[in-house]
């Protein structure tokens, strides 16, 4: 049996994690927030961001590249599907009781968008975390731009899991 210890990959998730916590809470120190209504909505949401980095961070520039792409295509589908659905809600009254069977819908159309996209199962499955996000989050025209944020936290998420891979990796 192996010892256990620290890999390369687990420092690389580490300081990409790092990265995106400092950037987010730089964000909120400096008060970069966009409103919507009473609401101030984190531009870089650091959970958001941080979870990007665990799910896109690989042993190399390539697969991490890979995952990154894949996770931004589920992400914004589910954010995409995740407005379609909180349009359809609001032209519909904004009834909670309205709100169930949309969401059924809601994760059945990302399903199949992920499918029509090649997405792998498990990864549309996260596409469905991201619709269920946006489309019981928040409610009115917040989610809207909570999916926007959301897209733009993941993108710089995996942004930095590739810069920091190809910073630290020998295949770059």
């Amino acid at each position: 049996m192996e010892p256990k210890k620290v890999t390369q990959l687990d420092l690389r998730i580490v300081v990409s994690v790092f990265i995106c916590c400092a950037v987010a809470t730089a964000f909120q120190a400096l008060n970069v927030k966009f409103p919507v209504g009473e609401m101030r909505l984190d531009v870089i949401q650091m959970m958001t961001a941080c979870i990007s980095c665990l799910l896109c961070c690989q042993d190399s520039v390539a697969t991490s590249k890979k995952a990154g792409i894949m996770r931004v295509i589920v992400t914004a589908i589910g954010g995409i599907v995740g407005i379609g659905v909180m349009a359809l809600h609001m032209a519909l009254g904004s009834s909670p009781w309205v709100l169930i069977p949309l969401v059924g819908l809601g994760v059945l159309a990302t399903l199949l968008a992920c499918k029509f996209a090649d997405v792998p199962y498990m990864n549309a499955r996260i596409g469905c975390i991201t619709f269920l996000l946006v489309a019981c989050t928040l409610n009115g025209q917040a989610r809207m731009f909570y999916a926007l944020f959301r897209l733009l936290s993941t993108v710089f998420g995996a942004a930095v899991v590739f810069l920091v891979t190809w910073a630290t990796n020998g295949d770059n």
